[in-house]
């Protein structure tokens, strides 16, 4: 199973902005639609370095842990959050101010000769072409269920009329959107989204995702 630790254990190294990212990742590298290649399930080790402010932190963290060396692949995933310029920034700040090669843009693997190679992407698209917005949205994407598809228009209509009238929750609709679809599935009601995704409630095998899967593979090449 893919790890998650406070001390270093594999080469591959993947850091993740919050808990619910981490469980998240978890869940799709150890999903069926990973399993034709053990390596995403046994190779791979993910870190939560906590906010998108807490990333130059723990990156001086990370390099004082023992066996830092023996990483040979670091991989970056957080929200693109109101502004993907500004993510792009923190995380180019991030790397250069640890020493780590910086990659030129996003969803792409350095090719420094070092003995570490770095990328990020952003989610929610993890794509070469980010886009504003989280991991809600993502997940909000790939849900899974036979009658998403209805729930999730009425769902936005009701969140939507939350906003216009009460604006109450248009700083986190995203997250009040999919956390009232978990609300009104039986088997998802009261879960976190790393909780949802053990749960079954995402399609790992979504379109939405092939951009992800393919960053990931390349970080064996």
């Amino acid at each position: 199973m893919a790890l998650v630790r406070n001390h270093i254990e594999k080469q591959y190294v993947i850091l993740c902005e919050g808990i619910d990212t981490v469980n998240f990742l978890i869940q799709y590298l150890n999903s069926k639609t990973l399993s034709y290649d053990q390596r995403f399930s046994t190779e791979i080790q993910v870190f939560n370095f906590g906010g998108i402010d807490d990333l130059d932190t723990f990156l001086r963290t990370l390099k004082a842990m023992e066996n830092f060396d023996s990483i040979t692949r670091l991989l970056i995933i957080r929200d693109a959050e109101t502004s993907v310029g500004r993510a792009n920034s923190m995380i180019h700040n991030a790397l250069a101010k640890s020493d780590l090669p910086v990659p030129t843009r996003s969803h792409l693997w350095t090719t420094e000769d070092t003995d570490i190679q770095t990328a990020y992407t952003l989610m929610p698209a993890c794509c070469p072409e980010p886009t504003t917005g989280a991991l809600e949205d993502l997940c909000w994407d790939i849900l899974k269920d036979e009658h998403a598809c209805r729930m999730k228009k009425d769902i936005q209509e009701f969140v939507s009329q939350m906003t216009t009238k009460y604006n109450s929750i248009q700083a986190h609709e995203h997250k009040s959107r999919l956390h009232s679809y978990f609300s009104v599935n039986e088997k998802l009601i009261s879960l976190k989204i790393g909780e949802a995704a053990k749960a079954g409630a995402f399609d790992w095998s979504s379109p939405k995702l092939q951009s992800l899967k393919e960053l990931l593979e390349q970080g064996f090449e």
